[in-house]
């Protein structure tokens, strides 16, 4: 240091005593140290545990989402119908009383099951969105007499927009009806959350899926459709959604 301290007086004509007054006596190897950010060395105690805590959240996400799909997959791949009080269609997208074609699949089935003697009652599930003139229980119900079921046999359920509230209106007619099981029909994307909803509504129901969806010919759009009953069945499983 003392050489330094010299090279300093030579270069700029300061008198060594008052260059010892101002600077204090550290190695030069901390003066550089000292000017470098921490972060240099490494991230601070706290950063490390947000990222850790971060990444272990992603992990666990993930994980969920793996497990999920492939739960929704192995229920739309069982068809458990059994003899039962009624079947029950949950509704899809409907055009002015003209059922679309993925809501066609599901009656049609539905039809197939009645047909077979599976259930006395086939009841069609599903309330209308703002400006339609027809529920997409009553344009199933059309759909289905004019198929040869008799008015007898069906039973229109025109309240809910969702997959919940709609069991939840054909939980309480059926209950009314001392009806207690039933067998869904839905896509094979949406037997899953429908079936682990009924029970906690009091309904003993088995899913028969639909197997000519159009939903099934499109690899993309089964994931699509995966994937957005992954995110509904967790709002489900937080928030009762």
């Amino acid at each position: 240091m003392q050489e330094l301290y010299q090279a300093r007086e030579v270069n700029i004509g300061v008198p060594i005593e008052e260059w010892q007054a101002v600077l204090p006596l550290v190695e030069p190897a901390d003066i550089v140290t000292n000017m470098i950010p921490p972060s240099i060395f490494g991230p601070v105690r706290g950063g490390c545990l947000r990222r850790f805590l971060l990444l272990g959240a992603l992990l666990a996400g993930l994980l969920w989402t793996l497990l999920l799909a492939v739960r929704i997959e192995l229920a739309g791949r069982r068809d458990e119908a059994v003899r039962s009080h009624a079947v029950v269609v949950l509704g899809a997208a409907q055009y002015q009383g003209t059922p679309s074609a993925i809501f066609r699949a599901r009656l049609d089935h539905a039809l197939w099951l009645y047909e077979r003697g599976v259930a006395p009652l086939v009841v069609v599930a599903g309330g209308r969105l703002e400006g339609d003139r027809y529920t997409e229980a009553s344009a199933g119900t059309c759909y289905l007499r004019q198929r040869g079921v008799p008015a007898s046999a069906l039973l229109a359920v025109g309240e809910g927009n969702n997959t919940l509230e709609s069991l939840e209106a054909v939980a309480r007619v059926l209950g009314r009806r001392d009806a207690q099981s039933a067998v869904l029909v839905s896509d094979r994307f949406h037997m899953y959350r429908s079936l682990q909803m009924a029970p906690d509504l009091g309904l003993r129901a088995v899913g028969s899926p639909t197997t000519t969806s159009p939903v099934d010919g499109k690899p993309t759009s089964r994931l699509r459709y995966t994937l957005r009953e992954v995110v509904a069945y967790t709002a489900y499983v937080l928030a009762n959604l």
